[in-house]
């Protein structure tokens, strides 16, 4: 296999004028292409396998010769990249309406991504997907939800329903609510949030309580 800078000038007389900067690596026996971050086509042996989109991908499955990538010899079996020769590609004014296509659906679902993480409770502080999946038993399936409840009424709420009724939980889910790891929670504060606690639960009516011995 050759390194990267033999197969650079063509790669980014072809790839660059379209889409930027492009960064090569190697794939395999083969170099990947990426534009953004997003791997957007291989290159080996004067031929491009470009990534087709969901808007593309009837379009390039039609031409003369084509076909999807697959290599048993290194594993690679995929219906998403198809070959053409690089001088179609170079040629063609529809390679760069293809790479388009395909470097802006990466983006939208990349952005799309994004958002949903950040709906997700685990994308908060002392939050994982084991919490996430607490929080759904109590019918808190986001953040926004999670913040409605607010961090006492979720720890009452989870009580009730026979879950971890211990100080850490409690600091976990007020940490979480004001994006603070739970290791930089005050020993003050955790005083005030134990108290805080003993008085939601006296008044949901349930009989476990904090014992509080240190307040100096």
């Amino acid at each position: 296999m050759q390194p990267i800078q033999a197969v650079e000038k063509p790669i980014s007389t072809l790839f660059e004028p379209i889409v930027g900067k492009v960064k090569i690596k190697t794939y395999f026996s083969y170099y990947a292409v990426f534009a953004n971050g997003f791997m957007l086509a291989l290159y080996k042996n004067n031929m491009v396998f470009l990534r087709a989109s969901t808007n593309s991908k009837a379009e390039i499955q039609q031409l003369e010769g084509t076909y999807p990538l697959q290599d048993h010899d290194v594993g690679i079996n995929t219906k998403n990249f198809y070959a053409m020769s690089y001088k179609f590609a170079l040629e063609t004014p529809k390679f760069s309406i293809w790479l388009t296509s395909i470097l802006e659906e990466l983006t939208n679902q990349q952005r799309l991504e994004e958002e949903k993480r950040k709906t997700q409770v685990r994308s908060l502080a002392n939050m994982n997907i084991k919490m996430e999946r607490i929080l759904k038993r109590i019918n808190i399936k986001n953040v926004e939800q999670f913040r409605q409840k607010g961090y006492m009424n979720t720890f009452i709420e989870l009580i009730k329903q026979g879950s971890d009724r211990s100080d850490m939980m409690l600091f976990r889910l007020h940490g979480a609510i004001h994006q603070k790891s739970i290791y930089h929670i005050t020993h003050k504060e955790r005083l005030e949030l134990l108290k805080e606690a003993n008085q939601a639960l006296y008044n949901a009516g349930l009989r476990h309580r904090f014992d509080i011995t240190d307040e100096d």
